[in-house]
């Protein structure tokens, strides 16, 4: 962004909310926070004569080259006032949402910003930072509170606070049923009649291997569900979790796989030792099921669901390197890394290589990678 684009966004934020706030409103600079794949988000401060400055958040609809293809900022923004409406969960308080694309040039909310540190997962947290300081004790602390966390967003009344995220009007038998659709859509959108044999292999499997299960039982899916994540406070509790773009209503399955996928991915499919006082898959598996009391059906299902979403992930940061001229238009990042290694071993298929231009995403130089070049460390 120009200094030029800069000061226009900054001048029409601050019209903007002196609509939603007492005002009039000032504000700084816009910084990016330096994570997130699929939207644009900032920090900045809003001044008023009427009320001390306000920490706060914008958060941007990505436009039609990022990750998903059909990004909605304002449904995101719904998402968080449902959560908060709840009770349940503690979610970022969202200001004002705005639909209209040409006041900052996409549609966007505005939310406040909460206090608190993030667990990082670049590299891993196994490999250093915040939380590999703390003592075991501590970091177990922390994974209860984060485990707490995920078994309340389960709890949230999606009927009374999320229904526009029901998919069981699509024109599938059931809700499982619209989450392959859905996947199997993103999927030939991101591939873009390219082959991807891993990940054909696992839709394949998705659509063979669809095992019946009780709607009755579906929950709020968060759909990012991970401690990088959530913010923490000084106590080790969950002051927010965060990035709610990808929420639905279905299998509560599928936020605790994914959470076991990035469990796997930040220790042992990278290399890296898990640290002590962090529980590993059983115990996590133990214990969701002690807090919330529910029976988990087919797990390993959807161990390769979550697997081939961070897949189709990937294939969009591989065209996006590409793009910006980080890689070659021959780059074999979105076919040979370590996800696609996951789900190769999950689905008992031949484990590729991983591709050079994947090391450099993760920043890993191939002597570094690992055992015969196939591990590097971090988060997707």
């Amino acid at each position: 962004m120009s200094r030029s684009d800069d000061a226009a966004r900054r001048r029409a934020l601050e019209l903007w909310l002196g609509q939603h706030l007492p005002g009039p409103v000032e504000i700084g600079g816009l910084t990016r926070p330096g994570a997130g794949q699929s939207s644009e988000t900032f920090l900045f401060e809003a001044k008023s004569t009427a009320r001390d400055p306000m920490p706060l958040v914008l958060r941007m609809q990505a436009g039609a080259g990022h990750i998903f293809p059909q990004p909605d900022a304002v449904l995101e923004s719904r998402v968080l006032e449902g959560v908060a409406e709840s009770g349940k969960v503690a979610v970022p308080k969202v200001i004002a949402a705005e639909e209209d694309p040409t006041i900052l040039g996409a549609p966007f909310f505005v939310m406040e910003q909460v206090a608190g540190r993030v667990p990082q997962g670049k590299p891993s947290l196994h490999a250093g930072g915040w939380v590999a300081d703390m003592a075991p004790e501590g970091r177990r602390h922390l994974w209860e509170q984060a485990m707490a966390m995920l078994v309340a967003v389960h709890g949230v009344p999606w009927r009374r606070t999320h229904t526009f995220l029901d998919p069981a009007s699509a024109p599938a038998p059931d809700r499982l049923s619209c989450r392959i659709d859905w996947l199997a859509g993103w999927y030939r959108w991101a591939a873009r009649d390219r082959e991807y044999p891993v990940i054909d292999a696992g839709l394949e499997h998705l659509r063979s291997n669809r095992p019946a299960l009780p709607e009755s039982e579906d929950a709020l899916v968060w759909g990012d569900a991970r401690v990088g994540n959530m913010i923490f406070a000084d106590d080790a509790s969950v002051a927010a979790a965060v990035d709610w773009e990808v929420a639905t209503v279905g299998r509560p399955e599928i936020d605790l796989a994914h959470w076991l996928f990035f469990d796997e991915f930040a220790t042992d499919a990278v290399g890296v030792p898990r640290l002590d006082g962090w529980p590993d898959r059983n115990a996590t598996i133990r214990r969701y099921q002690e807090l919330s009391g529910r029976t988990l059906f087919d797990l390993g299902y959807f161990d390769i669901m979550q697997e081939l979403f961070m897949a189709v992930t990937l294939i969009r940061q591989s065209d996006r390197r590409v793009e910006k001229g980080l890689s070659a238009p021959d780059s074999r990042m979105g076919h040979d890394n370590t996800v696609t290694q996951m789900l190769a071993r999950r689905l008992g298929l031949p484990v590729p290589d991983l591709s050079p231009d994947w090391l450099a995403h993760r920043g890993v130089t191939p002597s570094g990678a690992g055992v015969s070049g196939r591990r590097a460390g971090g988060a997707a």
